[in-house]
């Protein structure tokens, strides 16, 4: 019997079920508390909010398409340590006296980034399971600041997947008022407009959104059909469809290729 091949998705689903029977997901947590001088309290200020870094943004995505699989945690950490020092060199209100405090400040976002993105995927196979057909792009995260776009009965959803804190959902709102993106070093003029998206938040620990698998927040079936009702739903047809619109961003600037789509998770519909 031939043997079937199965998809890059379908790996990264089975890498995830494996980290979960496993070594499972940490998140090392750094919080400030009496030790914290005010110095370092701005540092770490300034490393999570004034510390702008691209190729971290892209990293997991760019991981992905160039192994097959996905970063394990260690990679991913690794990654956002050899990246985070290297943008610091240049930063005035960095020195190297507070390498250890910084290196832990970096360990933590490297932790919450890295379990927010497996979510994402794990997010993205339940609600296919849930009879959604699903987007995740790294264009669709950059550009238009929107984790998942699920779609089903001609209506779609923008989905952002975040923590359950204040400072994570305040970070959502930020990120709403971002425009203009640069794509292959092409500038994408594109504005950001999270009215009516869908907010997915997780806790790190078992609740009414979610429940806890060695570590990995995983969405209740019943919480994700509450949220995703028809009030936060927009027309697949209607002329401003947001994911239509980033493609002719795309195209209008020449950032990709004619031949660029958007292909769903599943591989049952492709955007051109």
């Amino acid at each position: 019997m031939e043997k079937l091949q199965l998809t890059q998705e379908q790996l990264e689903y089975q890498q995830i079920l494996y980290m979960i029977q496993n070594e499972g997901v940490k998140e090392r947590v750094f919080q400030a508390d009496s030790t914290w001088t005010d110095e370092q309290k701005v540092l770490k200020n300034n490393y999570e909010n004034n510390l702008y870094m691209p190729i971290l943004i892209r990293y997991f995505h760019k991981f992905q398409d160039k192994n097959k699989r996905l970063p394990t945690q260690n990679e991913y950490v690794d990654a956002y340590l050899k990246h985070s020092f290297k943008h610091l060199k240049n930063k005035k209100w960095y020195d190297d006296k507070h390498k250890e405090f910084i290196t832990n400040c970096i360990i933590w976002r490297a932790d919450r980034a890295y379990k927010s993105n497996l979510i994402e995927i794990i997010t993205a196979k339940q609600l296919e399971m849930l009879g959604y057909t699903v987007f995740r792009h790294r264009y669709i995260d950059i550009v238009m600041g929107v984790d998942l776009i699920a779609v089903k009965d001609n209506k779609y959803w923008c989905l952002h997947i975040t923590k359950n804190s204040k400072w994570a959902k305040d970070k959502i709102f930020a990120k709403g008022s971002y425009t203009d993106y640069t794509i292959n070093h092409k500038l994408i003029m594109y504005r950001r407009n999270f009215k009516r998206h869908v907010r997915l938040l997780y806790d790190c620990e078992n609740g009414y959104n979610n429940h806890v698998a060695n570590g990995l927040p995983i969405f209740d079936n019943d919480y994700l059909i509450e949220k995703l009702d028809d009030y936060y739903s927009f027309d697949w047809d209607s002329e401003d469809n947001q994911l239509l619109y980033l493609i002719e961003r795309l195209k209008g600037r020449k950032a990709e290729s004619e031949s660029f789509e958007f292909v769903s998770t599943d591989k049952k519909l492709i955007i051109k």
